[in-house]
């Protein structure tokens, strides 16, 4: 399946879906009971035309990316678009240098396609010293983008204010249930200033999917209620998204989720009539209090 890609004016595009590796080893601690499941969700992923594959250092202690070195040996890795993230703890200039090069080996590649904050850097460690350390590693060819996750507008430009490259990116949580994005302005941000928003946690671990109003839509597309929830995200100006799944089964309906759209109506209809919407994320709710701290 060739999957769809959105473009920046900078020329910097990512596929409208990818594939999350945050839980492939626990979030805290290595667990290698399923291994061999995940690498073959990852190959058949790449069978099917899944390019993006989205990892971090803080996952399973830097395992994910290893289960994600084994599953692409073999393929071609001009081809793929591999993510990874440095940890806020981890942001000063040396520590950054560090995270990265282990990164790299433990991915079995000598470049990142994308590299994130994965958090504004903790309290001690300047912004300009992690961007530093960023733009040194693009000079070099080791990265060829950066971006960040979790950040709101304000940090998000004071990050951008300290790096001659574009931040390319904010990695948020965001789905038809979880509204803090649209309500804080992180979105409208994103599309007035030419970024990539990539939400993940998209189907809120499939527990929207008994939403009447998805089901509603699902047999008027003749599609399932979470191709409904994929479809909204990417059908928005600037938005993709990234799912974990290590089932081959969930991976092809989650493809089902390309190639066609919702009405500009049926997207209004979710954003106004959606139940129970949540204005603050329930996993990583942004730090706007920070924005005001001098």
């Amino acid at each position: 399946m060739n999957i769809p890609t959105k473009k920046l004016k900078s020329g910097f595009e990512l596929p409208v879906y990818g594939m999350g590796l945050w839980r492939y080893s626990y979030l805290q601690g290595i667990d290698e009971t399923e291994d061999d499941q995940e690498i073959a969700a990852i190959q058949d992923a790449i069978n099917k035309g899944i390019t993006h594959f989205d990892t971090a250092e803080k996952y399973g202690q830097g395992h994910s990316e290893e289960i994600l070195g084994k599953a692409i040996k073999g393929y071609d890795r001009s081809k793929l678009l591999i993510a990874t993230k440095v940890a806020g703890e981890n942001q000063n200039y040396d520590d950054l240098n560090r995270s990265f090069e282990a990164s790299l080996k433990r991915i079995g590649t000598d470049y990142i396609d994308l590299y994130l904050l994965h958090s504004y850097p903790r309290p001690g460690i300047p912004i300009q010293d992690t961007m530093k350390a960023l733009d040194n590693l693009v000079d070099q060819g080791a990265i060829k983008n950066i971006g960040a996750c979790n950040l709101t507008p304000n940090r998000f430009k004071e990050a951008q204010k300290y790096t001659k490259n574009k931040l390319v990116c904010n990695q948020v949580h965001y789905n038809v249930q979880y509204r803090e994005i649209e309500d804080k302005g992180v979105l409208d941000f994103c599309q007035k200033e030419d970024i990539l928003l990539v939400a993940w946690r998209p189907v809120q671990y499939g527990k929207i999917k008994e939403a009447k109003l998805l089901t509603e839509l699902a047999e008027k597309y003749n599609k399932t209620p979470m191709q409904v929830a994929f479809n909204w995200l990417i059908s928005q100006r600037n938005v993709v998204t990234i799912s974990k799944t290590n089932s081959i089964a969930h991976i092809d309906e989650n493809l089902g989720s390309i190639g066609w759209s919702l009405s500009d109506e049926d997207i209004e209809k979710i954003r106004k009539e959606f139940p129970d919407q949540k204005l603050a994320s329930d996993a990583v709710p942004l730090d706007y209090e920070a924005d005001c701290k001098p």
